[in-house]
């Protein structure tokens, strides 16, 4: 029945979304599909050619400066953007500071061949999340046409088209975000439809080691990703699920404990209409033994102990609501909410974090065809398995200069 109400919920959301205009330009975003539309764009405007080949490539990127004031100092060595997850529940002083980590590096090319186009990405910036300033890259693949990738890339089992465009690094806690090693094939059919499956690199290998709890998980297979997705003039729709294999093993002054666990997730996402030029992103998304695909995950593991000792699969949820005013051609907002929690499966430390609420809203400005200016506010809670709760704010100031 779940799966029937998903499917018609995808179905006419897509009708909705078929029937509208054309959406505006999202001409700030820095990662999604919005990021890759406008790459393609500055491909088409700045192309060059490889002498002696028919390979067209661009390179370009931006520098970007984010000016930061925070209410408190984040738990842990990473400040530059801002994670729920590290909110301090003792006292803690303010902070404030300069990055520019978020300045990125792009590489585009095609070349014609008698399989289809194929395409090369490259994207680097500066911003690891664990603090340091170093190169970090975030995509690397090649492409063969519309059907197959090969490299690291975004997830197939998130939605790269429903990201709102924050300037926050990181984004909404309780949306699915990630970047691994991947092969995905996809098929298009019908009027905007497309499915796809992918082979993925679990990133599973974990070890935690303490007086109280021994850890440790590695990965039985590579995940599997699939989704289909419908694509209208101004919106999308998309139901994604995965599949995980995982072993685990715990040892406690209690015992020790083993188990090989399946996890498994779907989501569903989309981007729709709003009023006039403006554009409504969603998502909602669930499972077990799948914390480590969310923005913020509250689980390492997915893992905890039940009453009899045994290791327990964690349920994880996230549900995403954000909107996007256009004011006009150069004026935008974008505003919402997250929210990521845990379920009651299992026994897990009353100081461990049960939820994470995400709150932005911002103003982005672009001075001209190269340069974009915004401010945003944000705000989060996170709550632990005790009841206990803290709350922490920013505000973030950026500057963008595009070089291409």
């Amino acid at each position: 029945m779940r799966r029937l109400l998903a499917a018609l919920a995808l179905w006419a959301a897509c009708a909705a979304a078929a029937h509208a205009d054309d959406a505006a330009e999202e001409w700030a975003a820095s990662k999604g599909s919005a990021a890759e539309v406008q790459l393609h764009k500055q491909l088409k405007a700045a192309v060059r050619t490889i002498p002696g080949t028919e390979t067209q490539y661009f390179v370009g990127g931006y520098l970007q400066l984010d000016a930061i004031a925070q209410r408190k100092r984040q738990d842990g060595a990473e400040q530059n953007t801002f994670l729920v997850s590290t909110t301090p529940f003792a006292p803690a002083e303010r902070d404030s500071r300069l990055s520019a980590r978020q300045s990125q590096f792009n590489w585009l090319s095609k070349t014609p061949t008698s399989a289809g186009d194929v395409w090369t990405r490259l994207e680097a910036n500066l911003f690891p999340i664990d603090g340091a300033t170093r190169l970090e890259v975030n995509q690397a693949y090649v492409r063969v046409g519309e059907s197959l990738i090969a490299g690291k890339t975004y997830s197939t089992f998130m939605d790269d088209a429903a990201l709102p465009t924050t300037l926050d690094y990181n984004g909404p806690s309780g949306v699915t975000f990630m970047r691994q090693a991947l092969v995905r094939g996809s098929y298009g059919f019908g009027s905007g439809w497309t499915v796809e499956g992918s082979i993925e690199d679990p990133q599973a290998d974990f070890t935690a080691n303490g007086q109280i709890l021994d850890l440790r998980v590695g990965a039985r297979r590579p995940d599997l990703a699939a989704r289909v997705r419908c694509e209208g003039e101004r919106g999308h729709v998309q139901l994604a699920a995965l599949s995980r294999s995982l072993h685990a093993s715990a040892r406690t002054p209690f015992g020790a404990a083993e188990r090989n666990v399946e996890g498994s997730g779907v989501a569903l996402s989309g981007s729709l209409p709003g009023f006039g030029d403006d554009t409504v992103l969603l998502q909602a998304a669930s499972g077990k033994a799948i914390g480590r695909y969310f923005n913020d995950p509250l689980s390492a593991t997915g893992l905890a102990r039940d009453p009899g000792g045994r290791l327990a699969l964690v349920r994880s949820s996230g549900a995403t609501l954000y909107y996007q005013r256009q004011w006009a051609p150069d004026w935008m907002t974008v505003a919402g909410a997250s929210a990521l929690w845990i379920g009651d499966e299992g026994l897990r430390p009353a100081d461990a974090l049960k939820r994470a609420v995400y709150g932005s809203v911002n103003l982005l400005h672009r001075l001209g065809p190269r340069a974009i200016v915004g401010g945003e506010l944000l705000w989060g809670e996170a709550t632990r398995v005790s009841g206990e709760s803290a709350g922490n704010s920013r505000l973030q100031l950026s500057f963008r200069y595009l070089i291409f």
